[in-house]
Protein backbone atom coordinates (compact mmCIF):
# COMPACT_ATOMS: atom_id res chain seq x y z
CA UNK A 1 0.00 0.00 0.00
CA UNK A 2 0.98 3.59 -0.57
CA UNK A 3 2.60 5.09 2.51
CA UNK A 4 3.26 8.67 3.59
CA UNK A 5 6.17 10.17 1.75
CA UNK A 6 8.88 10.85 4.27
CA UNK A 7 10.83 12.91 1.80
CA UNK A 8 9.70 14.70 -1.35
CA UNK A 9 11.53 16.15 -4.28
CA UNK A 10 10.65 19.44 -5.88
CA UNK A 11 12.74 21.20 -8.46
CA UNK A 12 15.50 18.65 -7.98
CA UNK A 13 15.81 19.42 -4.24
CA UNK A 14 15.07 17.00 -1.45
CA UNK A 15 12.41 18.43 0.83
CA UNK A 16 11.46 17.47 4.34
CA UNK A 17 7.85 18.24 5.22
CA UNK A 18 7.39 21.59 6.95
CA UNK A 19 4.28 20.10 8.60
CA UNK A 20 4.22 16.48 9.71
CA UNK A 21 1.20 15.01 11.46
CA UNK A 22 1.08 11.49 12.84
CA UNK A 23 -1.75 9.63 14.58
CA UNK A 24 -3.67 12.83 15.36
CA UNK A 25 -6.81 12.33 17.42
CA UNK A 26 -9.21 14.74 19.07
CA UNK A 27 -12.04 13.60 21.31
CA UNK A 28 -14.58 16.02 22.78
CA UNK A 29 -16.86 15.24 25.68
CA UNK A 30 -20.44 16.38 25.09
CA UNK A 31 -22.26 15.47 28.28
CA UNK A 32 -21.78 11.74 28.67
CA UNK A 33 -20.95 11.29 25.00
CA UNK A 34 -17.47 11.14 23.50
CA UNK A 35 -17.32 12.73 20.04
CA UNK A 36 -14.35 11.85 17.86
CA UNK A 37 -13.59 14.95 15.80
CA UNK A 38 -10.29 13.51 14.50
CA UNK A 39 -9.74 9.79 14.46
CA UNK A 40 -6.08 9.19 13.57
CA UNK A 41 -4.85 11.63 10.93
CA UNK A 42 -1.46 11.33 9.18
CA UNK A 43 -0.43 14.12 6.82
CA UNK A 44 2.73 15.65 5.36
CA UNK A 45 2.76 19.17 3.89
CA UNK A 46 5.83 20.44 2.07
CA UNK A 47 7.46 23.89 1.91
CA UNK A 48 5.82 26.19 -0.63
CA UNK A 49 2.79 23.96 -1.16
CA UNK A 50 -0.80 25.18 -1.36
CA UNK A 51 -2.88 22.49 0.33
CA UNK A 52 -6.65 22.73 0.61
CA UNK A 53 -8.52 20.73 3.24
CA UNK A 54 -12.09 20.19 2.13
CA UNK A 55 -15.07 18.59 3.83
CA UNK A 56 -18.63 19.23 4.83
CA UNK A 57 -19.65 20.79 8.14
CA UNK A 58 -18.68 18.52 11.03
CA UNK A 59 -16.12 16.57 9.01
CA UNK A 60 -13.23 17.64 11.25
CA UNK A 61 -11.53 20.03 8.81
CA UNK A 62 -11.57 23.09 11.09
CA UNK A 63 -10.51 20.96 14.05
CA UNK A 64 -7.54 19.76 12.01
CA UNK A 65 -6.63 23.35 11.10
CA UNK A 66 -6.88 24.42 14.74
CA UNK A 67 -4.62 21.53 15.76
CA UNK A 68 -2.00 22.51 13.17
CA UNK A 69 -2.18 26.12 14.33
CA UNK A 70 -1.71 25.11 17.95
CA UNK A 71 -5.08 26.57 18.92
CA UNK A 72 -6.24 23.26 20.39
CA UNK A 73 -4.40 20.43 22.06
CA UNK A 74 -4.72 17.00 20.48
CA UNK A 75 -6.03 14.10 22.53
CA UNK A 76 -3.29 11.95 20.99
CA UNK A 77 -0.68 12.14 18.24
CA UNK A 78 2.03 14.53 17.11
CA UNK A 79 2.21 17.76 15.12
CA UNK A 80 5.65 18.90 13.98
CA UNK A 81 5.98 22.27 12.22
CA UNK A 82 9.37 23.67 11.22
CA UNK A 83 10.98 20.96 13.34
CA UNK A 84 9.09 21.81 16.55
CA UNK A 85 6.56 19.61 18.35
CA UNK A 86 3.43 21.66 19.02
CA UNK A 87 1.78 19.02 21.20
CA UNK A 88 4.63 19.36 23.72
CA UNK A 89 4.34 23.15 24.09
CA UNK A 90 2.57 25.08 26.84
CA UNK A 91 0.31 28.03 25.96
CA UNK A 92 3.05 30.64 26.28
CA UNK A 93 5.33 28.64 24.00
CA UNK A 94 2.49 28.19 21.49
CA UNK A 95 1.79 31.93 21.39
CA UNK A 96 5.47 32.62 20.75
CA UNK A 97 5.61 29.91 18.08
CA UNK A 98 2.61 31.35 16.26
CA UNK A 99 4.05 34.84 16.31
CA UNK A 100 7.34 33.58 14.83
CA UNK A 101 6.14 31.05 12.27
CA UNK A 102 2.46 31.42 11.40
CA UNK A 103 0.12 33.88 9.72
CA UNK A 104 -3.68 33.67 9.84
CA UNK A 105 -6.32 34.72 7.34
CA UNK A 106 -9.83 34.61 8.77
CA UNK A 107 -13.28 34.38 7.23
CA UNK A 108 -14.52 37.23 9.46
CA UNK A 109 -11.44 39.42 8.72
CA UNK A 110 -10.83 39.97 12.50
CA UNK A 111 -9.54 43.50 12.08
CA UNK A 112 -9.40 45.89 15.02
CA UNK A 113 -12.32 48.26 14.22
CA UNK A 114 -10.76 51.31 15.89
CA UNK A 115 -7.49 50.98 13.94
CA UNK A 116 -6.60 52.01 10.42
CA UNK A 117 -5.49 49.53 7.77
CA UNK A 118 -1.88 50.54 8.41
CA UNK A 119 -2.20 50.07 12.16
CA UNK A 120 -3.87 46.68 11.76
CA UNK A 121 -1.10 45.44 9.47
CA UNK A 122 1.67 46.62 11.82
CA UNK A 123 0.30 44.76 14.84
CA UNK A 124 2.14 41.43 14.33
CA UNK A 125 5.39 43.39 14.11
CA UNK A 126 4.56 45.30 17.29
CA UNK A 127 4.33 42.01 19.20
CA UNK A 128 7.59 40.84 17.64
CA UNK A 129 9.39 43.95 18.89
CA UNK A 130 10.11 45.49 15.47
CA UNK A 131 10.89 49.21 15.60
CA UNK A 132 8.16 51.71 14.66
CA UNK A 133 10.04 52.87 11.57
CA UNK A 134 10.66 49.37 10.22
CA UNK A 135 7.17 48.08 10.90
CA UNK A 136 5.56 51.11 9.22
CA UNK A 137 7.75 50.65 6.15
CA UNK A 138 6.98 46.93 5.95
CA UNK A 139 3.24 47.47 6.39
CA UNK A 140 3.12 50.22 3.76
CA UNK A 141 4.93 48.02 1.26
CA UNK A 142 2.57 45.11 1.91
CA UNK A 143 -0.52 47.30 1.56
CA UNK A 144 0.88 48.75 -1.69
CA UNK A 145 1.55 45.23 -3.02
CA UNK A 146 -2.10 44.41 -2.34
CA UNK A 147 -3.42 47.54 -4.07
CA UNK A 148 -4.41 49.36 -0.90
CA UNK A 149 -2.19 52.44 -1.06
CA UNK A 150 -5.24 54.71 -1.02
CA UNK A 151 -6.73 53.01 2.02
CA UNK A 152 -3.84 52.96 4.50
CA UNK A 153 -5.59 55.46 6.80
CA UNK A 154 -9.07 53.95 6.44
CA UNK A 155 -10.72 52.02 9.26
CA UNK A 156 -12.52 48.74 8.54
CA UNK A 157 -15.94 50.44 8.50
CA UNK A 158 -14.71 52.63 5.64
CA UNK A 159 -13.71 49.67 3.45
CA UNK A 160 -15.55 47.00 1.48
CA UNK A 161 -15.40 43.33 2.46
CA UNK A 162 -12.83 42.65 -0.25
CA UNK A 163 -10.65 45.54 0.90
CA UNK A 164 -10.89 44.38 4.52
CA UNK A 165 -9.80 40.89 3.51
CA UNK A 166 -6.84 42.37 1.63
CA UNK A 167 -5.85 44.09 4.87
CA UNK A 168 -6.20 40.71 6.59
CA UNK A 169 -3.91 39.14 3.99
CA UNK A 170 -1.35 41.94 4.44
CA UNK A 171 -1.41 41.42 8.19
CA UNK A 172 -0.90 37.67 7.79
CA UNK A 173 2.06 38.12 5.43
CA UNK A 174 3.85 41.17 6.84
CA UNK A 175 5.99 39.18 9.28
CA UNK A 176 7.03 36.76 6.50
CA UNK A 177 5.72 33.59 8.20
CA UNK A 178 6.71 30.15 7.01
CA UNK A 179 3.12 28.88 7.12
CA UNK A 180 -0.17 30.64 6.39
CA UNK A 181 -3.40 29.12 7.65
CA UNK A 182 -6.62 30.33 6.03
CA UNK A 183 -10.05 29.34 7.35
CA UNK A 184 -12.72 29.90 4.68
CA UNK A 185 -11.08 33.22 3.69
CA UNK A 186 -13.62 33.91 0.93
CA UNK A 187 -16.69 32.69 2.81
CA UNK A 188 -18.11 36.19 3.38
CA UNK A 189 -17.40 37.54 -0.10
CA UNK A 190 -19.30 37.54 -3.38
CA UNK A 191 -18.09 35.23 -6.14
CA UNK A 192 -16.16 37.85 -8.10
CA UNK A 193 -14.40 39.23 -5.03
CA UNK A 194 -13.76 35.69 -3.80
CA UNK A 195 -11.91 34.85 -7.00
CA UNK A 196 -9.82 38.04 -6.74
CA UNK A 197 -8.93 37.38 -3.09
CA UNK A 198 -8.10 33.74 -3.72
CA UNK A 199 -5.81 34.66 -6.62
CA UNK A 200 -4.10 37.30 -4.46
CA UNK A 201 -3.49 34.89 -1.57
CA UNK A 202 -2.10 32.29 -3.94
CA UNK A 203 0.12 34.74 -5.83
CA UNK A 204 1.55 36.32 -2.68
CA UNK A 205 2.22 32.94 -1.07
CA UNK A 206 3.94 31.69 -4.21
CA UNK A 207 6.00 34.86 -4.58
CA UNK A 208 7.47 34.57 -1.08
CA UNK A 209 7.45 30.74 -0.91
CA UNK A 210 4.98 30.55 1.97
CA UNK A 211 3.30 27.24 2.71
CA UNK A 212 -0.45 27.81 2.43
CA UNK A 213 -3.00 25.58 4.16
CA UNK A 214 -6.62 26.49 3.53
CA UNK A 215 -9.87 25.03 4.84
CA UNK A 216 -12.99 25.20 2.68
CA UNK A 217 -16.21 23.44 1.84
CA UNK A 218 -16.19 24.91 -1.69
CA UNK A 219 -14.79 22.71 -4.51
CA UNK A 220 -14.21 25.79 -6.70
CA UNK A 221 -11.82 27.14 -4.06
CA UNK A 222 -10.10 23.76 -3.69
CA UNK A 223 -9.55 23.67 -7.47
CA UNK A 224 -6.78 26.28 -7.05
CA UNK A 225 -4.68 24.14 -4.68
CA UNK A 226 -1.65 21.96 -5.42
CA UNK A 227 -3.20 19.18 -3.37
CA UNK A 228 -6.70 18.65 -2.00
CA UNK A 229 -7.14 16.72 1.24
CA UNK A 230 -10.65 15.30 1.57
CA UNK A 231 -11.74 14.71 5.15
CA UNK A 232 -14.82 12.88 6.38
CA UNK A 233 -15.80 11.83 9.90
CA UNK A 234 -12.42 12.80 11.28
CA UNK A 235 -10.40 10.82 8.75
CA UNK A 236 -8.59 11.70 5.55
CA UNK A 237 -10.32 9.63 2.90
CA UNK A 238 -8.50 10.92 -0.19
CA UNK A 239 -5.68 13.21 -1.28
CA UNK A 240 -5.71 14.51 -4.84
CA UNK A 241 -2.54 15.91 -6.38
CA UNK A 242 -3.69 18.56 -8.87
CA UNK A 243 -0.20 19.27 -10.21
CA UNK A 244 0.08 16.02 -12.16
CA UNK A 245 1.64 13.84 -9.46
CA UNK A 246 0.24 10.78 -7.74
CA UNK A 247 -2.87 10.66 -5.64
CA UNK A 248 -2.80 9.00 -2.25
CA UNK A 249 -6.10 7.57 -1.07
CA UNK A 250 -6.42 8.46 2.59
CA UNK A 251 -2.76 9.32 3.07
CA UNK A 252 0.01 11.81 2.43
CA UNK A 253 1.56 11.96 -1.01
CA UNK A 254 4.66 13.81 -2.03
CA UNK A 255 4.13 16.98 -4.04
CA UNK A 256 4.44 16.89 -7.81
CA UNK A 257 7.72 15.35 -8.85
CA UNK A 258 8.04 13.74 -5.44
CA UNK A 259 8.23 10.13 -4.40
CA UNK A 260 5.94 7.98 -2.34
CA UNK A 261 7.96 4.86 -1.58
CA UNK A 262 6.28 1.53 -1.07
CA UNK A 263 6.55 -0.28 2.22
CA UNK A 264 5.53 0.57 5.74
CA UNK A 265 1.96 1.12 6.83
CA UNK A 266 -0.57 3.17 4.90
CA UNK A 267 -1.68 6.21 6.88
CA UNK A 268 -5.40 6.80 7.19
CA UNK A 269 -6.70 3.81 5.31
CA UNK A 270 -10.45 4.53 5.49
CA UNK A 271 -11.91 3.16 8.71
CA UNK A 272 -14.57 4.11 10.96
CA UNK A 273 -16.08 11.36 13.76
CA UNK A 274 -17.83 19.22 15.82
CA UNK A 275 -15.59 21.69 14.57
CA UNK A 276 -13.98 24.31 16.74
CA UNK A 277 -13.55 28.01 16.12
CA UNK A 278 -10.21 29.68 16.82
CA UNK A 279 -10.04 31.35 20.22
CA UNK A 280 -7.15 33.73 19.83
CA UNK A 281 -5.38 36.06 22.19
CA UNK A 282 -5.04 39.70 21.17
CA UNK A 283 -1.52 39.03 19.92
CA UNK A 284 -2.73 36.19 17.69
CA UNK A 285 -5.59 38.19 16.22
CA UNK A 286 -2.82 40.47 15.03
CA UNK A 287 -0.86 37.68 13.35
Amino acid sequence: PLCAAMEGKKGGRNLEPIIRIRGLKKVYRVGEERVRALNGVDLDIYPGEFVCIIGRSGSGKSTLLNMMAGLEKPSRGSIVIAGEHLEKMNEKQLVDFRLRHIGFIFQQFNLFPSMTALENVTMPLVYRGVSARKRKAAALKMLKDLGLSKHVNHKPSQMSGGQQQRVGIARALVSNPEVIFADEPTGNLDSRTSEEILSLIQAMAKRDNHTLVMVTHDPSVAAHADRVVNILDGLIVDIVDQTGGRSAPGGSAAPSGGSAPDGGSAPNAPQPAPEANPNLTEEEHAS
